[in-house]
């Protein structure tokens, strides 16, 4: 029997994906309708921000500047060294290892029209570092502060982003459905520079403006297609996160537009943590992330200090 054609496949691939994806984006179609959203969604989600009690205070300065940034700006950048979690060497190495597996996985010819390649929950089994760095107590403090509710931690995305330019999926300017509120912290395995694909995100004020005028809701862009939207007074318009490997990214991807831009010059090597409210708003759009499901263990106890991870 002959292989499939490269792009054939990736058709079938996409086909495949909009109809695993259809029964949730059916039941968004219907939550999102202002009746529902407004009328009952919202009142609920500010009910529980008003009863939620925060009981541990943020001691650390540099804790304190990350909610504040995120408060004011949806967006605040730092360094592995400059957090200093616990267990950041052992997870920066099995994180180079997952890279170099996905890198070799990217020499091969069957894979010229991805864009991104992503490492499988089986791989990131093999390295529960990776996954429990981003169960860090401290992590999940700051962001319930932000949240202003119990966090869930929707656990590791680990791209490898193929420096071909190609603009399609997280590379098109868009938000994310999960939560009214919820926060992405990006670690870059490698230096990211202009032209290597950094992490992207609009400004306040731009992003004000293109949720008054974009419809539908959530609607995705090109660069090219929202650049020319952008009104002079209001440029420059976004921020790109560059910086050398280590390199720390904390963004509100659900209110805020943001992207991963292309990279042209050299590949991408990122692991991408989610967290959102324990209620999310859209629960169909929240994973159930195999490694924390099936092994037993709850949040608590997988942030516990008995996991070395307070």
């Amino acid at each position: 029997m002959l292989p499939l054609a490269p792009s054939f496949r990736s058709l079938t691939d996409r086909l495949l994906q909009e109809l695993i994806s259809l029964p949730s984006n059916l039941a968004f179609k219907l939550a999102s309708q202002p009746w529902i959203e407004r009328g009952w969604l919202w009142p609920r989600y500010q009910e529980a921000c008003d009863r939620h009690v925060l009981t541990h205070p943020l001691t650390d300065p540099l804790d304190q500047s990350i909610l504040t940034a995120l408060q004011e700006t949806g967006l605040y950048v730092t360094s592995l060294e400059a957090l200093g979690l616990p267990g950041t060497l052992p997870f920066l190495a099995a994180a180079q290892q997952v890279s170099q597996e996905l890198d070799a996985i990217a020499q091969q010819p069957s894979l010229c029209p991805k864009h991104t390649l992503t490492a499988s929950a089986p791989q990131l089994m093999q390295h529960p570092e990776v996954i429990l760095w981003g169960a860090s107590t401290r992590l999940s403090r700051i962001i319930e502060h932000y949240l202003q509710l119990p966090v869930a931690y929707d656990g590791p995305s680990f791209y490898y982003s193929i420096a071909n330019g190609l603009s399609a999926g997280p590379r098109c300017w868009h938000r994310d459905k999960e939560d009214w509120r919820m926060v992405k912290v990006a670690v870059y395995l490698n230096a990211v520079d202009s032209l290597g694909g950094p992490f992207q995100c609009v400004t306040p004020k731009v992003n004000q403006y293109l949720l008054k005028t974009l419809a539908p809701q959530y609607r995705a862009l090109h660069h090219h297609q929202l650049e020319p939207l952008i009104p002079n007074p209001l440029r420059p318009w976004y921020q790109s996160c560059t910086g050398s490997a280590g390199t720390v990214v904390f963004c509100d991807t659900a209110q805020y537009y943001h992207r991963g831009c292309p990279p042209v010059e050299q590949n991408r090597s990122a692991i991408f943590f989610s967290y959102f409210s324990r209620s999310p708003k859209y629960p169909f759009f929240a994973s159930d992330r195999p490694f924390l499901a099936n092994n037993g263990v709850p949040w608590q106890a997988i942030s516990s200090p008995s996991y070395g991870l307070a």
